[in-house]
């Protein structure tokens, strides 16, 4: 069951996105903040950081910089600011990690987490450019239901060999049923295709490559100094919570990604 956690965040995350999409660029862009903040406290939790509180407020910085940054560009490609912030991130990762000093075990790996973290964090304002291209807005939409319906296969109890060709089957034909259905004036049936297709392939990929970090052995400095059994469950109840939501926000922040670039190529 706890799987559907992941599921349940993705779907806030989705419904708030799409609600929004049509009321207006602030009220959207504070949906695009909740993916950050999921992004932001539950990624450090999932990768096992060893400076997990300060891990999340620079991705929190960083993802809340690249919104606002996306949010005031009014000018194409309005992710100027993206390549900046990602280089101040990286730049910010190497500086946290060496104030744990030359010796501190598992560096490379606490490096690489982190900034695999800015990555996605950034990636969330890409959501806010999407909704500056001009044009229809239809494709985020379509996105969006398109990665509700492929986290949904991913989190059925069975074996990935079947949930993952389960899920880019399902997403590319809900995507192509709401283009011949319901977008039919505004979406080409290809187009909405490739998008589902894409969305359950990130969705999988997602599953496949993070999932499992999920159930791997905890490293949190909180459960190794633990002295009781209680104490010890209740530190592994929040860290579950918290890599769910990680795991449900991650493909709706990299979802992002796939409709800008959709919205540039072929709109």
């Amino acid at each position: 069951m706890i799987r559907w956690i992941r599921v349940a965040v993705a779907l806030v995350l989705a419904l708030a996105l799409s609600a929004s999409v049509y009321w207006g660029y602030t009220l959207f862009l504070l949906a695009t903040g909740l993916i950050v903040f999921g992004v932001a406290y539950g990624w450090p939790r999932l990768t096992d950081s060893p400076q997990p509180r300060a891990t999340s407020i620079m991705l929190g910085l960083f993802g809340v910089a690249g919104l606002i940054a996306a949010f005031r560009d009014d000018a194409a490609p309005y992710l100027d600011w993206l390549p900046v912030l990602a280089g101040l991130g990286l730049l910010w990762t190497f500086v946290q990690n060496l104030t744990r000093g030359i010796g501190a075990s598992d560096a490379v790996a606490n490096v690489s987490a982190q900034v695999a973290g800015v990555v996605i964090a950034l990636s969330a304002s890409t959501w806010v450019a999407a909704i500056t291209v001009p044009g229809d807005k239809e494709a985020i939409v379509v996105g969006l239901v398109s990665l509700i319906v492929a986290g949904c296969m991913t989190a059925l109890p069975w074996p990935a060999i079947y949930t993952s060709p389960l899920a880019i089957a399902m997403s590319t034909a809900v995507a192509g049923i709401l283009a011949v259905l319901i977008f039919k004036d505004a979406l080409s049936w290809p187009v909405s295709l490739a998008l589902g297709a894409i969305m359950g392939l990130l969705v999988a990929g997602v599953d496949r490559m993070l999932g499992l970090i999920a159930y791997s052995q905890y490293q949190a400095v909180s459960l190794e100094i633990a002295q009781n059994i209680e104490l010890k469950k209740s530190v592994e109840k929040a860290r579950s919570f918290a890599v769910q939501l990680a795991l449900g926000a991650t493909p709706i922040a990299l979802g992002g990604v796939v409709v800008y670039s959709l919205e540039r190529i072929a709109f």
